[in-house]
């Protein structure tokens, strides 16, 4: 992400909206890339001598450090000395306490380290002092397309003014498949507070309360609010409203997922296991009335949330929620025990794998049917418990 003196934004009519690179502005982004590329080898403070060169007496001088910032997060450095810089330093300073500091005295300081360590003398002094962050190596740079550092660049720019949030409000709708249950893992991930509301058919709206609706602003979890916007490029149908509190005023930012916003990671798995993968593709093949959709409805267990695997939808207008117990550790199963008590639906059905030795003790207290499986786990299993509920 970008600091707070990197980031641009205009507020018009009570509205916040973010500065976004484009048209041909946007080519500042591959004369970045250029200048990073030609200094792989070189030192930190060749790079930057670098880039106030190319900002030169350029109004976008911001716009190059904000791309700068971000390619230099991700880009490689390293100490090339052969040897510890502080340990080398200290022997220095000792030789010439004892020699002196003239010219002569420091080159024969310079020729002993040479001798003792084997190293030419002209590299002396470049690695007395080569830990210093001027003085790393770039060894190598993010493998970015002009267009991607865009990307990355609007999205820190969009990420940025949640710095100022004091609360955020996300609108989740209703068929999208496989998603909820992340979108609530990076909620959990980065230690935000959040209420869930809403229904299957109309949508879930997730408040997230912000650092100062709570106590006062403070920038660590104004960063947390900011690293959870990324989560949301991976929902397919989505709108996000905020309120931000700059230099004393509050205003309203809007973002939805018809936004220009983009992504520069990798489409997380639609299943997480190959046992769900597995399902699916036998319920496929399986000639029922009973049509199943993925990970579609949210229980609010306050506090936290239960998004059951599947839901089954029968034509007749019944519905069966499944989730597949199949993963092994004692933490883990009692979270996941503990919610399905909660939620306290007596239509879900948990098939729980018997390679995991669950007792009657795991299964208290939980009101829908429970089914075990071998290896994996057949359609017609389920069907025969559903059919009866």
């Amino acid at each position: 992400m970008l600091p707070s003196d990197l980031l641009r934004y205009t507020t018009k009519s009570g509205q916040a909206y973010p500065f976004y690179l484009k048209g041909d502005r946007a080519g500042w982004a591959e004369k970045v890339l250029q200048v990073f590329s030609s200094h792989i080898g070189q030192t930190r403070g060749d790079l930057d001598e670098a880039l106030k060169a190319l900002e030169g007496d350029s109004p976008d001088y911001q716009l190059v450090r904000g791309l700068a910032h971000l390619l230099a997060e991700d880009a490689n450095f390293s100490v090339t000395s052969p040897i510890e810089p502080e340990t080398l330093r200290r022997e220095a300073f000792l030789l010439a306490k004892e020699r002196g500091h003239t010219t002569k005295q420091v080159e024969e300081t310079f020729s002993e380290l040479a001798v003792k360590y084997n190293l030419p003398i002209e590299t002396i002094p470049d690695a007395l002092y080569s830990d210093l962050p001027e003085n790393h190596i770039l060894t190598s740079v993010p493998e970015l397309t002009p267009e991607q550092l865009v990307n990355l660049y609007n999205l820190a720019q969009a990420q940025g003014l949640l710095y100022y949030a004091k609360w955020l409000v996300v609108n989740a709708y209703r068929n999208v498949p496989g998603e909820y249950r992340r979108l609530f893992h990076r909620l959990k991930l980065f230690g935000l507070m959040y209420t869930v509301e809403g229904n299957l058919d109309d949508g879930y709206r997730v408040h997230v309360d912000g650092p100062a609706s709570l106590f006062h602003q403070t920038r660590r979890y104004g960063v947390k609010m900011a690293a959870f916007l990324p989560a949301l490029l991976q929902i397919t149908r989505w709108a996000m409203e905020a309120e931000l509190e700059i230099k004393g005023k509050k205003v309203i930012y809007s973002l939805t997922s018809e936004s220009a916003l983009k992504s520069n990671a990798a489409k997380p798995p639609v299943y997480d296991s190959l046992l769900e993968s597995s399902f699916v593709e036998r319920w496929i093949k399986e000639e029922t009335h009973w049509a199943l959709e993925r990970e579609v409805e949210i229980v609010d267990l306050k506090g936290t949330v239960f998004v059951p695997d599947f839901a089954l939808r029968h034509k007749d207008g019944r519905v069966t929620h499944v989730e597949i117990v199949g993963f092994w550790h004692p933490d883990y199963l009692k979270r996941k025990f503990d919610k399905a008590r909660k939620a306290g639906m007596k239509n879900l059905l948990l098939a729980v794998s018997e390679r995991l030795n669950v007792t009657n003790e795991h299964l208290e207290g939980i009101l829908g049917p429970v089914i075990f499986f071998k290896g994996k786990l057949e359609p017609k299993a389920v069907l025969d418990v559903i059919e009866n509920l």
